[in-house]
C-alpha cells in the first residue's frame, strides 16, 4: 500500500494551467496540462470516488438495522404494528471480509488511475516528440525548396543566354515541384501531430526546439529493467488485482457464515395481547441461510479461487511483458543512435560535396544534372538523419515514461 500511495503522490497535478494568458511552454507544461485537463483522468477519479462510496456501504453493515411493520385487521380499533432493531454482534468474519474486499477494490481503482496517468504521460511525450520531428522535417524540406528554387532560377537565366535547353529548365522545375509537394506533406504531418498533442493536453502548448539533455539521459539496459519493474504502473495494478482476488476468496469463504444479532422488538396494538398493551422483547438471534444446500457457496468459492489464479498468472505475464518492452525499446534506441552517427558523417560529406558541385557548376565544370542529383541525395540524407534523431527521442521518452522518469516533470517537482 505504501508503494501505491507514493506513486499516487508523484502523479498529483495542480490545476490552473488553462488559466494562463500565454500558452505554456515545454514538455513539462504539456504533461501537466494532460494530467489536469484530460477527461480520461477525471473519469478514473470518478470511478475511484464510486469505489470509496461502496466501501462506506460495506462498513455500514456493522450498524443496526431498523425495520417497521404496519398491518390492518378487522375489528381492530388501531392497526397493529411493530418496530424491530437488529445490531450485529458477530458475523464470523463475513462483514470484515466484505469491507476488506471493498478496500482492495479501492486500491485497484487507485492503481488503475495511476496506470492511466502513466499511459497519458507516455502518449503526451511521444506526441510532443512527433511534433518536434515533424517540424524538423518541414524545416529541411523548406531549405530544399529554397535551394532548388535558386538552382531553377539560375538554369532559367542560363537558358536565356542559350547555355541551357528548355528540357533542362523543365527538369529543374519538376524537381522543384516535387520538393514543394514534399514540403506540403511534412506540413500536413506537422498539423496532424499538433492536433494529436492538443487532443491530449486540451490546451495549446508551445513546443521547444529541443529537449534538455537531462531529460534524455538514461541508465544502461540492466538498470532500466530494474527501474521499470520497480515503477511500473501496470505491474502495480496487477499486484492490486491479485490482492483483490485474495480478498474475494476470503469473502466467498465467509459468505455462508451465520450472524449473531442483538434484537429488540416493540409491538403496538397487538390483538393477541391479553391486556392489549404494548409489548417489548429483547434477545439474541442467530440468523443463517444455506443457499442451494451449500452448493452455491462451493461454486462461488471455486470461482473466486480461479479468479485468483488468473490474476497471479496475469501478474507474471505483465512482468515478462515489461522486461520484453524495455529490451526492445533499448535495442531500438541503440540502433537509432548508431544510425545518427553514421548519417551525421554522411550529411557532413554530402554538404561539402554539394557546395563543391555548386561552385563547379557556376564555373561551368559540372552539369546542372549533377547538382540536382546531389541536391536530392543531400536532402534525403538530412531527412533520414532527422528521422533517426526523432525515433531515438521517441524511444528515449518511452523508456523514461516506463521507468517513471517523467513523473516528477509531470507533477512539477524539481529534482
Amino acid at each position: 500500500m505504501s508503494r501505491l500511495l507514493t506513486l499516487s503522490l508523484v502523479l498529483v497535478v495542480a490545476p490552473g494551467t488553462a488559466a494562463l494568458a500565454e500558452s505554456p511552454l515545454g514538455l513539462g507544461a504539456a504533461l501537466r496540462a494532460t494530467l489536469s485537463l484530460n477527461p480520461a483522468v477525471s473519469g478514473k477519479q470518478a470511478e475511484v470516488s464510486a469505489k470509496n462510496f461502496t466501501s462506506d456501504s460495506a462498513r455500514a453493515q456493522r450498524y443496526p438495522t431498523l425495520s417497521a411493520q404496519l398491518s390492518a385487521e378487522d375489528g381492530a380499533s388501531a392497526p397493529p404494528s411493530s418496530v424491530r432493531i437488529r445490531q450485529p454482534l458477530w458475523a464470523f468474519g463475513r462483514i470484515d471480509s466484505n469491507i476488506a474486499y471493498a478496500d482492495a477494490d479501492i486500491s485497484v481503482g487507485e492503481a488503475d488511475l495511476i496506470r492511466v496517468k502513466r499511459q497519458l504521460i507516455e502518449q503526451t511525450a511521444v506526441a510532443y516528440a512527433q511534433v518536434l520531428g515533424a517540424r524538423q522535417r518541414q524545416l529541411i524540406a523548406t531549405g530544399n525548396v529554397a535551394g532548388l528554387d535558386k538552382l531553377y532560377q539560375r538554369i532559367q537565366r542560363r537558358q536565356l543566354g542559350q547555355a541551357a535547353s528548355a528540357a533542362d529548365v523543365r527538369l529543374a522545375r519538376a524537381r522543384l515541384i516535387q520538393a514543394n509537394a514534399q514540403q506540403a506533406r511534412y506540413a500536413a504531418e506537422l498539423a496532424v501531430s499538433e492536433t494529436e498533442l492538443l487532443a491530449l493536453t486540451q490546451i495549446a502548448v508551445r513546443v521547444e526546439p529541443s529537449l534538455p539533455s537531462a531529460m534524455t539521459s538514461l541508465p544502461d539496459g540492466a538498470e532500466l529493467e530494474t527501474l521499470a519493474l520497480a515503477h511500473s504502473a501496470d505491474l502495480l495494478l496487477k499486484a492490486q488485482q491479485v490482492s483483490l482476488a485474495e480478498a474475494g476468496v476470503k469473502r466467498e469463504n465467509t459468505a455462508a457464515m451465520p450472524t449473531l444479532y442483538l434484537q429488540a422488538d416493540q409491538y403496538f396494538n397487538q390483538q393477541n395481547n391479553f391486556n392489549n398493551n404494548d409489548d417489548t422483547q429483547v434477545g439474541l438471534v442467530l440468523d443463517a441461510t444455506l443457499e442451494g444446500l451449500g452448493f452455491a457457496v462451493v461454486g462461488r468459492s471455486k470461482a473466486a479461487q480461479a479468479h485468483l489464479q488468473a490474476a497471479e498468472d496475469d501478474q507474471r505475464s505483465t512482468r515478462n511483458e515489461i522486461i520484453r518492452a524495455v529490451k526492445s525499446l533499448y535495442s531500438n534506441r541503440q540502433l537509432q543512435h548508431s544510425l545518427i552517427r553514421s548519417q551525421a558523417e554522411s550529411v557532413t560529406e554530402l554538404t561539402e560535396i554539394l557546395a563543391s558541385y555548386r561552385r563547379q557548376y557556376a564555373a561551368g565544370l559540372k552539369s546542372w544534372l549533377d547538382v540536382l542529383n546531389m541536391q536530392r541525395e543531400w536532402n534525403e540524407q538530412l531527412i533520414q538523419q532527422a528521422q533517426a534523431e526523432n525515433e531515438w527521442l521517441i524511444y528515449t521518452l518511452k523508456l523514461a515514461a516506463l521507468t517513471g522518469g517523467l513523473d516528477a516533470l509531470a507533477s512539477g517537482i524539481k529534482n
